[in-house]
């Protein structure tokens, strides 16, 4: 069963947690058409409001994701939020292999326009 705690959690070292080893996996396929996943997401800045603040968060200027943009476009990287299970939250380590491959993407675009400049 998992633990909970109502504050800020401060390591000096690294926290590991889940598990990575390939051994564990099986392996379903590369994350299709992650660029576009990627920019159907918006990074912005933002404040606790008035619903965060009863929940006794501060207000201050953070930086961020949707969790009901990411949910609609990867709903394994969205989770109930550990306050209150009717809001979201991110799993934001998770975006990371969609990060990965939607860079690939890209790298592979540049390559096919170098490819055509160096043809010219």
């Amino acid at each position: 069963a998992g633990s909970a705690t109502a504050g800020e959690i401060r390591a000096t070292n690294n926290v590991t947690a889940y598990y990575s080893d390939e051994r564990f996996k099986t392996n379903l396929g590369n994350i299709s058409d992650a660029l576009a996943k990627v920019k159907a997401l918006n990074g912005f800045y933002y404040e606790a409001n008035e619903l965060a603040q009863s929940y006794g968060y501060e207000v201050k200027r953070e930086v961020g994701v949707s969790a009901q943009q990411v949910e609609a476009i990867m709903p394994e990287v969205v989770a109930p939020a550990p306050i209150d299970e009717n809001y979201l939250t991110v799993r934001y380590e998770r975006l990371v292999p969609l990060l990965i491959e939607a860079i690939k993407e890209l790298n592979a675009k540049i390559a096919h326009l170098e490819a055509q400049l160096a043809a010219k």
